[in-house]
């Protein structure tokens, strides 16, 4: 990840220093606990790495056990909009145009947006989330905003030190913050789609032979790496193929070209389906008996709809997995382009386990 994602380009820091002394405020002491227990207008930033908005899920319930009534809002890429919405545990999702540079008249837009709305509280859940979003949560107007300490920024007024030197799953470091906070919480959390909106989704894509089969998602994106080769890609689909399963091919823009190869290659045996419709991408993996992702949204979407994963990762999955989640069959590669069949076969044959009509080793 580069440096500026964190920590903003010498222009971004420069830009806020200037914004920072033209909107200067004495400072203002706060009844801390008080106005925790007390809010009721509550916005949540999730991490804007990849997965960070279903990661945050198991946060966004423990924030309305403990505020029964209160207005909580989810602040939302708006590609992923219709699917936050469908979020059981938030009133109002807040999206707005995509985040630019601190020093953009678009951040000026989205800033004086959430001011308007008189937020009394505002929980940033990134430990490393970008620089943008931190400041947007800085800027956001609410009483108290709360968020990961950060080396050399300071957007929130209430500052949680993360675990330094080791690798902590994101959810519990999310946890912690609530906990220190008095909000007490845990554990993993099911969400299910709108049925109605689902299953007409599913049934326009997942039928006739093609639904009678065991149906396979293969995400062919790259999260925020460069993702399984064409060849790599081409292999697992004719391994599922050659097993009698069908496969979902998600995609996005930058995976037309592969995507075009594998249709002329097994035809009806895989379905396209671009995964900016994240409503209808999700949909489709609850009619998946697994998904086969590198470290992506689609992934943690999959993890959060109770559906089997085998996720591919070139860094620690602890950091993004929870260890307490049987769901996901890890394949670590310090190269995700190392990664052989044969370790994915074996990952998919353990995450189906529990049916011994099918294998792919």
């Amino acid at each position: 990840m580069k440096e500026a994602w964190t920590k903003g380009s010498l222009l971004e820091r420069a830009a806020l220093k200037l914004r920072r002394r033209a909107h200067h405020r004495t400072g203002e002491v706060l009844d801390i606990f008080t106005e925790i227990r007390q809010a009721a207008k509550i916005l949540i930033f999730p991490n804007d790495r990849v997965g960070g908005l279903f990661l945050g899920t198991p946060v966004y319930k423990t924030v309305r056990e403990h505020y029964p009534g209160r207005s909580i809002h989810l602040f939302a890429d708006p590609a992923k909009a219709d699917l936050a919405r469908q979020i059981p545990y938030v009133d109002e999702v807040v999206t707005v145009e995509p985040l630019q540079p601190v020093w953009s008249s678009a951040f000026s837009r989205i800033t004086a947006h959430l001011q308007r709305q008189e937020f009394d509280l505002a929980f940033c859940l990134g430990v490393d989330c970008s620089f943008t979003l931190a400041q947007i949560c800085g800027a956001s107007g609410a009483r108290l905003r709360v968020g990961f300490k950060r080396v050399g920024i300071e957007p929130f007024n209430i500052e949680i030190i993360p675990q330094p030197g080791v690798v902590v799953y994101e959810g519990d470091q999310c946890f912690n913050m609530l906990r220190l906070l008095g909000l007490e919480g845990g554990g993993e959390v099911r969400w299910r789609l709108g049925e109605d909106q689902a299953r007409k989704v599913r049934t326009r894509y997942l039928h006739g032979e093609f639904g009678r089969n065991h149906i396979i998602g293969i995400d062919l994106a790259g999260g925020e790496g460069r993702g399984l080769s064409s060849r790599q890609l081409d292999d697992i689909v004719g391994r599922v193929v050659e097993h009698g399963a069908r496969a979902v091919l998600f995609f996005g823009l930058a995976q037309r070209k592969k995507v075009t190869y594998l249709k002329e290659t097994y035809g009806s045996r895989v379905l396209p389906f671009e995964q900016q419709d994240m409503a209808g991408a999700a949909a489709l993996l609850e009619g998946c008996v697994a998904l086969i992702s590198c470290n992506t949204d689609l992934l943690h979407l999959a993890i959060s709809l109770r559906v089997p994963v085998i996720g591919i990762f070139d860094e620690d999955p602890q950091r993004w997995i929870s260890p307490r989640n049987e769901l996901v069959s890890a394949v670590r590669a310090s190269d995700v382009r190392g990664v052989s069949i044969s370790q994915v076969a074996q990952a998919l044959d353990g995450a189906l386990s529990q049916d011994a009509a099918t294998t792919f080793a």
